[in-house]
């Protein structure tokens, strides 16, 4: 049993004087409490076996008389590992655009991003700083999986709750999991009791994209994850005009996508960045859209469309009306006392401060603003899709106005105050957002980095967007699609114009996509594409659409969760039986193949489909792959 695994708990505090404090707790037997107290504090726990695995709940009181301060709670696990054992573990990221994929356990103490830009680190890492012995190297987000060489179990540790906290599990060895719960030094007054979010620890001979899918499963359920949503096809703004977006393109694409309804059936127009008129104030906008946003939405739907508009609820710049009147609504540098920078681009503001600051949900006033905010976007001007981008910001380190709430609570109360405003029939997109806590929030999530009309470098340590990073993402996030959300693999672009991309990059996009099963949104000027591109966009929908309504039953899994090769891949077996679907990409730049064996796609034959050419043929052995 599972229960073996977990060998100890361990509370780290700060006391009423100062000092930082230790309280273990060994590992509790399955049915039975186990607990400990030292100088007034108290920490419990007990064991469930539970969705194909153990649960470990945790709990701490303050029992004394002065308050303390909850720095973390960490769950020691034993891999049963030997501890010279080759190792590999799943890193996976922060958030949306955080990258996931395997690594070996041992093979650096040093990542890139330990001397980066402070913006960088926020964006990317639950912690700005990591402390020295949960170096970020060796440390996963929320869950990871790891497996040795020889052994057939794989082993998963994860948090299938994360409405109280962020987390991570570090992996600095074979043998051992330090999984932790961060608490963010947050003052437990005397009296008050907290519950630690849940530990989901499994053994299995399974592959690691399943084990994936077992946790993403457990998570849902633990969480209510908002999956019944209905599959989403769309159009959005971004990836031709980025932030040249103008009224009357965007009203020429309405016009468009009304005539080309046939050719390209879409259920949803969506407003990316570019209309505000500044960075916080979501309700008015700039010289550019002179009509506002209630009018836009309205021509949207009496064109037969559902509109929707994208905001970074969590985000402000010095010129916004905002924050010329709410300083107060603002996460704190605890040391400057000024607001904590979360972004920077020229393109947000007029100011010469080009920077982005963090807003505080932690405040009631703050929320409520969300709340009025959001329900006149919905309610009186009429977008039914929301997306919401840059929600990382809400979990910034720095001073709040509530100390007893962690940066966990924080951005959950957020979301949940933007939940409450839209309206449970809204659909809630989350992009640049810390995973965790919008599960059971957001209807859909964006999964990866954004795409670009470019391929990118596919050389180690590249860092900048590009699409095939993404594909990537979209890959080694497959697992959560229909668990924990609809995925958003983020926008198909077909134009063959003003773009970079090949027809072999645009079909391993398009093919990438689709073979996800998550959401179908284009993003081109509609003047540039023909009934060819509207030829392509139908039968990948149609795919897209039969995967996605088999993903309830059967996850969509990667092929090898743990790759670092050129060759990546995603497979969907049918849940009624018979057959399987299975998407085969070359990132690389050079010609590669792949032997049908090794794919396992049972008895019968193999039609494979090049989406580039569209053309369908009968294979046999081998599979042959050019680059890209």
């Amino acid at each position: 049993m599972t229960e073996t695994l977990l060998s100890r708990i361990e509370l780290r505090y700060i006391d009423a004087a100062g000092q930082p404090r230790a309280l273990a707790l060994d590992a509790p037997t399955a049915g039975r409490e186990s607990s400990a107290v030292r100088d007034g504090v108290a920490i419990s726990a007990r064991l469930e076996h539970a969705l194909g695995g153990t649960i470990v709940r945790a709990a701490v009181a303050n029992r004394g008389d002065d308050a303390v301060r909850l720095t973390s709670a960490l769950f020691e696990v034993a891999t049963g590992f030997a501890p010279t054992a080759p190792a590999r573990f799943f890193k996976h990221g922060y958030q949306s655009w955080s990258a996931s994929g395997g690594h070996d356990v041992s093979a650096s103490q040093t990542h890139p991003r330990d001397t980066a830009h402070f913006i960088t680190r926020v964006n990317h890492q639950s912690e700005t700083t990591r402390p020295p012995e949960f170096p970020e190297a060796q440390t996963s987000e929320l869950f990871t999986i790891v497996e040795s060489n020889n052994v057939a179990e794989l082993i998963l540790a994860g948090f299938i709750g994360a409405a109280t906290s962020l987390s991570t599990l570090t992996i600095a060895r074979p043998e051992k999991i330090l999984a932790r719960a961060i608490l963010d030094d947050v003052t437990l007054a005397p009296g008050v009791h907290r519950e630690v979010d849940p530990l989901f620890i499994a053994a299995a001979d399974e592959s690691p994209a399943r084990m994936a899918a077992r946790w993403a499963d457990a998570t849902g359920r633990w969480m209510n994850a908002r999956v019944s949503a209905p599959f989403q096809r769309g159009w959005c703004s971004w990836y031709h005009y980025f932030h040249a977006i103008t009224e009357d393109a965007l009203r020429a694409n309405i016009k468009s996508l009304e005539a080309m309804r046939s050719e390209f059936p879409l259920d949803v127009i969506q407003l990316d960045d570019g209309f505000q008129s500044a960075l916080g104030d979501w309700d008015t906008t700039n010289v550019k859209f002179p009509r506002g946003l209630k009018k836009i939405a309205a021509e949207i739907r009496a064109a037969g469309f559902q509109a929707g508009i994208w905001t970074a609820p969590f985000l402000a710049a010095r010129d916004s009306r905002l924050m010329i009147d709410h300083q107060d609504w603002f996460i704190m540098h605890a040391e400057t006392g000024e607001p904590v920078r979360a972004g920077h681009n020229p393109n947000w503001t007029a100011s010469d401060d080009k920077f982005a600051y963090a807003l505080d949900p932690s405040n009631p006033a703050f929320r409520a603003h969300l709340r009025n905010l959001f329900a006149k976007l919905t309610r009186d001007f009429g977008y039914s899709y929301l997306k919401l981008d840059f929600l990382y910001a809400a979990a910034a380190p720095g001073r709040r106005h509530d100390p007893s709430l962690t940066r966990g609570e924080t951005l959950r109360l957020g979301l949940e105050a933007i939940r409450a405003g839209a309206g449970d029939d809204a659909f809630i997109l989350g992009c640049g957002c810390p995973l965790g806590q919008a599960i059971g929030v957001v209807d859909g999530m964006r999964i990866g980095p954004d795409v670009s009309p470019f391929w990118g470098s596919t050389a180690s340590g590249a860092g900048d967007p590009s699409t095939v990073y993404a594909l990537d993402a979209i890959i080694a996030r497959s697992f959560m699609h229909r668990r924990l959300w609809l995925n958003d693999p983020d926008c198909l672009m077909l134009r063959a114009r003003k773009t970079r991309l090949t027809a072999d990059e645009r079909a391993a996009l398009a093919a990438t996509i689709v073979a996800s099963g998550g959401m179908l949104l284009i993003s081109d000027d509609m003047s540039l594409l023909d009934a060819e591109a509207g030829k392509l966009f139908r039968a990948v929908a149609q795919i897209a659409e039969e995967i996605d309504s088999n993903a309830a039953r059967e996850p969509v899994l990667a092929l090898d969760l743990m790759t670092t090769g050129d060759i990546r891949g995603l497979i969907t077996e049918n849940a009624d039986g018979g057959g399987a679907i299975a998407m085969l990409l070359n990132r690389g730049d050079s010609r590669a193949s792949m032997q049908t064996s090794d794919l396992k796609l049972g008895a019968g034959a193999i039609a494979a489909l090049d989406l580039a050419v569209e053309e369908k043929t009968q294979v046999f052995d081998t599979i042959d792959l050019p680059p890209h």
